[in-house]
Formats: C-alpha cells, sequence, structure tokens
C-alpha cells in the first residue's frame, strides 16, 4: 500500500469535518496530529452537537469541552461548532454546507478531511455530503476520506499513515470524550484497529511502523463534480453511488478479473 507523508502538507491548511464530538480523535486524530507536527495549520469544525451520547444523557456543551480537550492534545487549532442536531444536519446537508462556509468565513483549505463515503452511520454520510457541497477548497484541493465505524479497506485508492509517534497523543484524544468512552472502551477499539492495520497492511516484508490510520483518496470523485456553485445534494448522491459502483466493480475485476 501506498503512505502519505504528512512533511508534504508542512505550511498547508487543512480542514477536517467531524460529523460529532469524538469523530475527529477516532477517524484521523493520529494523521491530524502528524501533519500539526509537521507545520500544517489543522482547522476542525463539528458539525452535530452529539447531545445525548451513548448513554442519553451527555450535554452537548459537555462533549464540546470534550472535544476541545482532544484538539489540544492532538495539537490542531481549537475545534469550531456548527452546533446543529443530528436530525437537521440529515434532513438538510445544503443548508449545513451554507453554514459550515459561514462558519468559515471564506477561509480555503488546500486538504480536507471527510468521513469515507461508505460510511454506515447516516450522519456521518450527511456531514460528508455537506462539505462536498460546500464551498470551502482551494482550486488544487486533495479530499480524503476517513473511517469511523467502518475501516478501509486495503485498496488503491486508499492510503496509509504511520501514526507511530502519534499513537499516545490520539489515545489520550479518544479518552478525552469520557462520556463515549466510558460506556465502551473507545480508545482500545482505535488503538486495536490501528495495530492490526500496521500488521497486515503487507503480506511479506518487515513492517516497522506500530499504528497506521487509512485514508481513501477522493479526488477523482470530486473531479467529476460540478463547479461547487452548481452543484446540488441530488447531483452529489448520484455522483457518490456512480462512482462507488465503478470502484467497487474494478476492485472485484483487479481480484477476480
Amino acid at each position: 500500500m501506498r503512505t502519505l507523508d504528512p512533511r508534504e502538507r508542512a505550511g498547508g491548511d487543512v480542514l477536517l469535518v467531524a460529523p460529532h464530538p469524538d469523530d475527529e480523535a477516532l477517524g484521523c486524530g493520529g494523521t491530524v496530529h502528524a501533519l500539526a507536527a509537521a507545520g500544517a495549520a489543522v482547522c476542525v469544525v463539528v458539525m452535530a452537537r452529539g447531545d445525548g451520547g451513548v448513554d442519553g444523557r451527555t450535554s452537548a456543551d459537555g462533549r464540546q469541552d470534550e472535544s476541545r480537550r482532544a484538539c489540544e492534545a492532538l495539537k490542531t487549532e481549537p475545534p469550531r461548532f456548527l452546533d446543529w442536531s443530528s436530525p437537521q444536519l440529515r434532513e438538510a446537508p445544503a443548508d449545513a454546507a451554507r453554514a459550515l462556509e459561514t462558519l468559515l468565513d471564506g477561509r480555503r483549505f488546500d486538504t480536507l478531511l471527510v468521513p469515507a463515503p461508505f460510511e454506515r452511520h447516516d450522519t456521518h454520510r450527511a456531514c460528508t455530503l455537506a462539505a462536498l457541497l460546500a464551498d470551502v477548497a482551494a482550486p488544487d484541493a486533495r479530499w480524503y476520506g476517513y473511517g469511523v465505524w467502518d475501516a478501509l479497506p486495503a485498496v488503491e485508492e486508499v492510503v496509509e499513515i504511520d501514526i507511530t509517534a502519534g499513537r499516545v497523543a490520539k489515545t489520550r484524544a479518544v479518552a478525552a470524550h469520557e462520556s463515549q468512552d466510558g460506556p465502551r472502551p473507545l480508545a482500545a477499539g482505535m488503538m486495536g484497529r490501528d495495530l492490526s492495520q500496521a500488521v497486515y497492511s503487507r503480506i511479506t516484508g518487515d513492517e516497522p511502523r506500530k499504528a497506521v490510520e487509512r485514508l481513501m483518496e477522493l479526488d477523482a470523485l470530486v473531479a467529476r463534480l460540478p463547479p461547487v456553485g452548481e452543484r446540488d445534494e441530488r447531483g452529489v448522491r448520484e455522483a457518490l453511488v456512480a462512482w462507488l459502483g465503478e470502484r467497487g466493480r474494478a476492485w472485484a475485476e483487479t481480484l477476480w478479473g
């Protein structure tokens, strides 16, 4: 598998769009920590409040405080919050895109990190849709999808990032979400996934890395979309379905053709 070197993004402007407080750490916390360490400016936007949480009793303010502590551990900028409910985001991603543009006040990013388009969590997919509809990317921006609920497969469009140096920071960031990590061991689970991806990323050869995150390159998907001002929700949804279908067939042919 190909490896993404965070040093290539030194001096860049990175946007991490997270569906809920905790996704900024779970999905690609090691990557943004490495990017920040390499000298990139990393802006984190949390789209939905996440109030209730896994136990149904956590306040939105409490979860936002946890996200602030997580971003401090990851060395990103303090997170910004769209402060929408999850149902709002799912029902009106185009409106969320406009709200995201307003929140970022004209800032453009050369690297964008969004939930991978086959995440099974419907609020995560709505977050991706809103990001693709928003006018927040620089002209030659690179787009990547990260996995939270679903790990990314070892296919052509997926790259790996060695997060060995940042695995402690990521674990601390996930653990900062005490309301979520307490009822179920999220930090331990994600550490296990990052470790297994490092161990099993290659069938043969030496493997010095201790932890790996994966990102799916989405540039080919974004390139087939109309200019951002001409995009609509239906068209982007159709493009996502078509692109994922084509990639699935290509992967199958690579393995069995």
